[in-house]
């Protein structure tokens, strides 16, 4: 199998960051299947390899490196190389997804004044916006359009073994996008330009958010930065990609339509957007109740009550 695993990483066309989540992926279970022969793996060879990575590895990464294997084998079938998949009712280990952290706008102004001044305007785009962490540290001064406060996700940064590179991609089409912005996240842009060093704030290829050399800002951000900010402002366990959360579980609360929704945030589907993403808040659950208070209460409230059952107080 390690000839097909070869033959199938170096297939054509395929992102580089694909590419390398694959291969970590498949390398995981090669211990115990490289060896064997296509033709002779067996659904208890698979679920074997997979109960062994089940005792090292949390369930969500089980299930991604997990997905590689099936999908390279199932290419083996494409292939005519084995006549049928032995990536079959293989049990995987049962995830359990954190409850998610759903942050209001007041909670968000907590943290965006816990931060330094000089990262204070990207967290604010991200927990407005709903950014990925690789879209909005690769905006570019002619991605904002200030006279129609317009923002355009046109490229992405994608890191692969510690190297950051921009890709004029995104993960899926939907995720190149452009999107209208309130006006205080532009206007809060366009504070960030003015108050940058040199003349960056006027080239249109510029990097908006950038680290304090200069640079393309790294994942450690979260870490290094927003995690101990998060905990000043009482919101511990907050990550980067929980601001993505947030911002879409506004989107439910100021009752966008979902297929607005899926738009901004970047997604396919609305079932994306709405199953993984969206979270009502307990206002947005209490303004519910209000509205079917005055939907209904000229049928019910206004109406005489009932008679009530013998034996029962009224």
């Amino acid at each position: 199998m390690d000839a097909w695993a070869k033959s199938w990483l170096a297939r054509p066309g395929k992102r580089a960051a694909t590419v390398a989540r694959d291969a970590q992926g498949i390398g995981v279970f090669l211990p115990s299947l490289g060896n064997l022969a296509l033709a002779v793996v067996t659904p208890r060879d698979v679920q074997e390899a997979v109960d062994e990575r089940s005792r090292h590895a949390q369930p969500a990464t089980v299930a991604r490196d997990f997905a590689a294997l099936r999908a390279m084998l199932n290419a083996a079938v494409d292939a005519d190389l084995i006549g049928r998949s032995p990536v079959r009712k293989i049990a995987l280990p049962r995830i359990v997804r954190p409850e998610r952290m759903t942050i209001d706008p007041k909670q968000l102004r907590r943290l965006v004044d816990e931060l330094p001044e000089h990262y204070q305007t990207l967290v604010l785009t991200a927990g407005v916006l709903g950014l990925a962490w690789e879209e909005v540290v690769a905006l570019r001064v002619r991605d904002v359009d200030f006279m129609r406060r317009t923002v355009t996700v046109a490229q992405t940064v994608e890191e692969l073994a510690g190297h950051l590179r921009i890709v004029p991609e995104g993960k899926r089409k939907a995720r190149l996008r452009t999107m209208a912005a309130p006006a205080f996240v532009v206007d809060a842009i366009a504070r960030h330009l003015a108050s940058a060093k040199g003349d960056d704030a006027h080239d249109p290829e510029a990097l908006i958010f950038r680290g304090p050399r200069g640079g393309i800002l790294r994942r450690r951000f979260g870490e290094r930065i927003l995690r101990p900010a998060a905990a000043r402002a009482g919101l511990s366990g907050l990550t980067f990609h929980g601001l993505r959360h947030a911002a879409t579980s506004s989107l439910v609360d100021v009752g966008v339509h979902p297929r607005v929704m899926a738009t901004r945030i970047g997604h396919g589907t609305v079932r994306t957007t709405m199953e993984v993403y969206a979270r009502a808040s307990d206002n947005a659950d209490q303004e519910a109740a209000k509205l079917l208070q005055e939907r209904f209460a000229s049928a019910f409230i206004d109406a005489a009550p009932a008679a009530a059952p013998d034996g029962v107080e009224k």
